[in-house]
């Protein structure tokens, strides 16, 4: 599981554990300060998350520059993710150590609202890392294209193949699907796999044509009967399977450009 379902809303596991995590080190930093009367505390805690969340960006978009400079403006889209934890721990941590640097009676206070936060994060991931882990492969399952052939999902094992799955209004699907076109056409030796859940052939291929999209193997699942094969939560999902099958890695919510190209090398 690669995300958990919250009403309406889905939310990426990695993104909900840092969010707790940053609120209960944010959290324990407010109650010290007013107990101890010390607002300074709070105040250069606060100004260490934001540093730190800055600084994680700006690693994260250095390390894939190659990419980001080819649509500066992409940098800007935090929504799809793409922060370095490392980066933002050091500049956090830098900052702090800046922040306190006159006063080290509070800068050890300050590492009791950190630690706070760091047994908050190692306790939920290591929650997450104690559930069965998913062992998925290529479903055997027969799906139709839009002209109404039918095409089975393990047939295209012997390929790395990356499995989106989509739906024409669902915002976050319509956003990624130009980029997504543009992979494939950059990646002759994937397949690249959509797979619409409950819509007619009409309605997707109405929405190709009004966006000027093609893919090679767009597939349709009206009863949607892939969820839970795939254990779907939300839209978008995509899905990186190796050459044997088998699931690699698995991203629900909006991919972005290097988030891509990283899983792609996980199956190439």
């Amino acid at each position: 599981m690669d995300a958990v379902s919250l009403g309406p809303f889905v939310m990426p596991l990695d993104r909900l554990i840092t969010a707790l995590a940053l609120a209960g080190l944010l959290g324990a930093a407010e109650l010290m300060a007013r107990r101890l009367k010390q607002p300074r505390l709070a105040a250069g805690l606060w100004n260490a998350v934001f540093a730190g969340l800055l600084v994680a960006r700006v690693g994260y978009v250095v390390r894939h520059w190659p990419i980001y400079r080819e649509d500066l403006l992409s940098t800007l889209y935090v929504w799809q993710g793409g922060f370095g934890p490392v980066w933002g721990v050091v500049g956090g941590t830098l900052y702090a150590l800046w922040f306190f640097r006159r006063d080290r009676a509070l800068l050890r206070l300050a590492l009791t609202p950190a630690a706070v936060g760091a047994l908050v994060a190692l306790a939920l991931f290591a929650l997450a890392d104690a559930r069965v882990p998913e062992q998925a492969e290529l479903p055997d399952l027969t799906l139709t294209t839009l002209g109404g052939a039918s095409r089975n999902l393990a047939d295209f094992k012997g390929q790395p193949v990356v499995l989106n799955v989509w739906a024409t209004w669902c915002p976050p699907c319509r956003r990624e699907m130009p980029m997504l076109a543009e992979v494939e056409a950059e990646n002759p030796g994937v397949a690249f796999v959509f797979v619409n859940l409950g819509e007619s052939p009409e309605q997707v291929t109405r929405f190709l044509e009004d966006q000027g999209l093609f893919f090679n193997h767009m597939l349709l699942d009206p009863g949607q009967r892939l969820v839970p094969r795939l254990n779907v939560i939300g839209f978008p999902t995509t899905f990186f399977f190796d050459r044997e099958g088998v699931m690699v890695a698995r991203k629900t919510g909006e991919l972005s450009r290097p988030a891509l190209e990283d899983m792609l090398e996980l199956i190439r």
